[in-house]
């Protein structure tokens, strides 16, 4: 007798508190960043990245490459982690499109590791500044 995909019953998944979650991507990757409210992450940024979305709805950096891709997030120029002071600083904010966030990200490290933080804001707002690896490709 063949059985049907069909005629079998649902698989659920089962249920997993928060905690055992993050135990469980500590255990993964061996750094778990917590939530976006353990970050730090309010309501009156949810807000602020709301309105700065409403009135920045493509990505930046895909601009600059004369694309068009909504954004997906608002990202900080300087790292909260850096300067706190900042983080409601709307000439700080910059929508990125997941893409460009995670390249971002990788610029920010590079820039942490030789001590060039302050070029940040000069390297997201021209592409041709940036360091030779975080270039757009044309």
């Amino acid at each position: 007798m063949t059985v049907n995909k069909n005629s079998r019953p649902p698989r659920f998944k089962l249920f997993q508190a928060p905690a055992a979650i993050a135990i469980q991507k500590m255990n993964k990757t061996g750094n778990y960043r917590g939530s976006p409210r353990d970050r730090g992450y309010d309501a009156k940024w949810d807000r602020l990245s709301i309105a700065f979305r409403k009135r920045h709805p493509c990505c930046l950096w895909c601009e600059q490459i004369d694309r068009d891709t909504l954004t997906d997030l608002v990202d900080h120029i300087i790292p909260v982690v850096d300067r706190p002071d900042l983080k409601h600083t709307w000439s700080n904010l910059m929508a990125l499109c997941r893409h460009h966030h995670a390249q971002k990200g990788v610029m920010e490290v590079y820039a942490r590791e030789n001590g060039l933080l302050g070029m940040l804001p000069e390297w997201c707002r021209d592409p041709e500044k940036r360091p030779f690896q975080f270039r757009p490709v044309a």
